[in-house]
């Protein structure tokens, strides 16, 4: 490994936070409303995506990522549903 090449601990778990943190905000505005639905999808989304890691030989299923992942998303869900609640309905 070069060295100063190597990413901290934290960069990398803000990194996963802030990512599904926007999925779940970007989800929660095409399903207003809907806060149970965007937050499983998310859930969906990050458990898939560490089981599809599991195929990668030198890569193992972490349940800590997953855990950081879905806090992520489902943080952007809730705070997109707090803009929502704030914005005016359209009248139909």
């Amino acid at each position: 490994m070069i060295v100063g090449h190597a990413e901290s601990y934290r960069v990398i778990v803000i990194e996963r936070f802030s990512v599904y943190g926007l999925l779940g905000f970007l989800l929660s505005f095409l399903l207003p409303g809907r806060i149970a639905a965007a937050c499983c999808l998310v859930f969906a989304v990050a458990t898939g995506l560490g089981l599809a890691q599991m195929l990668i030989p030198d890569h193992s299923f972490a349940a800590m990522e997953v855990l950081q992942r879905a806090a992520g998303g489902i943080v952007g869900v809730l705070f997109a549903q707090t803009i929502l609640a704030f914005l005016p309905r359209p009248t139909i």
